[in-house]
């Protein structure tokens, strides 16, 4: 019987799989090659949209659905879209509300096709930049006539300070309305309420019937849900102090071989 059969390991992106050069490193991908080959099924969960993983699918032994966006879109192995979350009406007036207050703000809407930039800021830009996306400016009727149903989740920019400020401020305006996290400290990452890495695993356990335990890795505040979700929960070494209090395991960091290390310890557990 092939050791890994029945598990499934839901794997971070940023921080957790790759390291601060944004490569896979030789020993993680190695790990998850053997994991895969011995019945593992593999996972992703990413804040990233999907034209900022294809290079990385195309490395990985993907074998299971994964999630995009922060939980708001799944797809299956192949990249086939299985569900997008979309977001709620009162998402336009949120935007107008944050940028009417905040002209500094970066403000990026992210749909299953492309970036739309409702205003541009240096930390987008440079967002844009450095994940290689194609973005279209959306103007104000562009805006206006634009359906909330097909955006997946809204991402605004700006210093950290004020980013922390933002945040807190959403979670008390719209309490019941919109999920909102981070995973650096210039993003403020919204989607809409419920909708999360732990709810999009908990989706991608249903797809996958021969699943018996489920695994997670996770550095960030975005990984919080989908790490509560696993049976036994790991961390990098480098994970946010909050994280690293409330997993199960910490492994070496994301410089290193995080992930081969977590692999190692669910050979020993059998």
């Amino acid at each position: 019987m092939k050791k890994f059969k029945g598990m499934l390991l839901a794997c971070d992106m940023d921080g957790t799989l790759l390291d601060d050069s944004k490569q896979i490193p030789a020993e993680n991908l190695r790990a998850l090659q053997y994991f895969t080959k011995q019945g593992g099924r593999l996972s992703l969960a990413t804040g990233r949209s999907p034209h900022a993983i294809g290079t990385y699918i195309a490395k990985l032994p993907v074998n299971a659905p994964y999630s995009v966006m922060n939980g708001s879109l799944i797809c299956d192995e192949n990249r086939q879209i299985l569900h997008c979350s979309g977001m709620p009406y009162e998402t336009k007036e949120m935007i107008e509300h944050v940028l009417l207050n905040n002209s500094q703000f970066g403000c990026e809407i992210f749909t299953t096709e492309t970036a739309l930039i409702r205003q541009m800021s240096d930390h987008t830009l440079q967002h844009m930049r450095k994940l290689h996306l194609d973005y279209q400016m959306l103007s104000n009727e562009q805006f206006a006539k634009s359906a909330t149903a097909d955006w997946c989740t809204v991402n605004f920019t700006g210093e950290p300070a004020q980013i922390t400020a933002l945040t807190q401020d959403l979670l008390i305006r719209y309490p019941h309305v919109f999920d909102v996290t981070s995973s650096m400290p210039t993003f403020c990452e919204i989607t809409a309420a419920g909708v999360n890495k732990g709810s999009a695993l908990r989706s991608i356990v249903e797809y996958l019937p021969d699943v018996e335990r489920v695994f997670a890795i996770g550095d960030s505040y975005n990984d919080e849900s989908m790490l509560q979700e696993a049976q036994i929960s790991f961390a990098p070494a480098n994970a946010e102090p909050e994280v690293l209090q409330n997993v199960n395991m910490t492994v070496s960091s994301n410089n290193d071989r995080a992930v081969a290390d977590m692999i190692e310890y669910l050979e020993k557990i059998g």
